[in-house]
């Protein structure tokens, strides 16, 4: 019997100056493909890379090099990062943006919501999942301006723009 472990950021999508990138099933993504793909200076290739920081990278097994006709180096998440910023500061804030962009899709927000619940903490959840839903709820279109209050989830529920179930699960005290 095989057991399939994906890594947490296996297939991941970062948007870079409107490129997108995608983490292998490791959890890594392609530093050869967004220096390339990017058109960053010659002397700021992934190959150049050789910092202290980058061999602790590759210690620790954050950072691959794959040699070969088609070199590639290989990178997680932190590794990515960092190497972002040894290419220039702005560019460390575009990448580290793209990474923050990912936390802030709701499919993405409402599973870590999900987590923290399962790790015990309900209150960081419970207000992750009002975040994601005042960001879907059109308030003006209710034209209740109390959002996530029980006036305001009342009139959700009213209009049926709410279910009564998500709305317990929002904090509605009583329907």
């Amino acid at each position: 019997m095989t057991i399939d472990i994906q890594h947490k950021h296996a297939s991941h999508v970062i948007i870079i100056e409107g490129q997108a990138f995608k983490a292998n099933d490791f959890g890594m993504w392609d530093l050869t493909d967004i220096w390339q793909t990017l058109k960053l200076a010659k002397g700021k290739a992934p190959a150049q890379w050789r910092t202290k920081q980058a061999q602790r990278f590759l210690d620790m097994q954050n950072l691959q090099v794959i040699q070969g006709r088609a070199a590639q180096t290989l990178a997680t998440k932190r590794a990515t990062i960092e190497f972002a910023g040894w290419v220039s500061d702005e560019f460390k804030d575009m990448v580290y943006d793209a990474f923050e962009a990912i936390l802030e899709m709701p499919e993405v927000a409402l599973l870590v919501a999900d987590k923290m619940r399962s790790m015990g903490n309900d209150h960081s959840a419970a207000i992750l999942d009002r975040h994601v839903f005042n960001d879907r709820c059109d308030w003006k279109a209710l034209k209740v301006p109390h959002k996530n209050t029980q006036k305001g989830l009342h009139a959700a529920v009213a209009k049926g723009n709410l279910t009564p179930a998500r709305a317990a699960q929002l904090g509605l005290k009583a329907i």
